[in-house]
């Protein structure tokens, strides 16, 4: 089961996520929950996803489509382990915006 907690700033809307990503539980509430905001600029926070599949997968391209087409940005903020492996297996982190945690981060050391 996946929930979502949105927050609402003036120019962005932080989507946090919490537990699976996958096809009939969770990758269609997020699909409509990212394409319902009205804004700009959207963070989908993933640190609290504990798995993801080929479905899950296919919704965060689709999203990346979506704000592409829309004049959008859409950014991945703080992948779990497992979205970590799955984007490296599958290559996605190379096409999509992935903002790994602090701890993560070589510009911060």
């Amino acid at each position: 089961m996946l929930t979502l907690e949105i927050r609402n700033y003036p120019h962005l809307a932080v989507l946090r996520c919490s537990g699976r990503i996958v096809h009939g539980d969770g990758a269609d509430d997020l699909l409509r929950a990212a394409k319902s905001q009205d804004k700009r600029h959207l963070q989908i926070d993933l640190s609290g996803v504990e798995s993801i599949d080929a479905g899950g997968l296919g919704v965060l391209a689709a999203l990346e489509k979506w704000a592409e087409d829309g004049n959008r940005t859409i950014q991945l903020m703080n992948p779990s382990m497992r979205v970590r492996q799955a984007l490296a297996a599958t290559k996605l982190s190379s096409v999509l915006q992935v903002w790994p945690a602090i701890e993560d981060r070589e510009d911060v050391a």
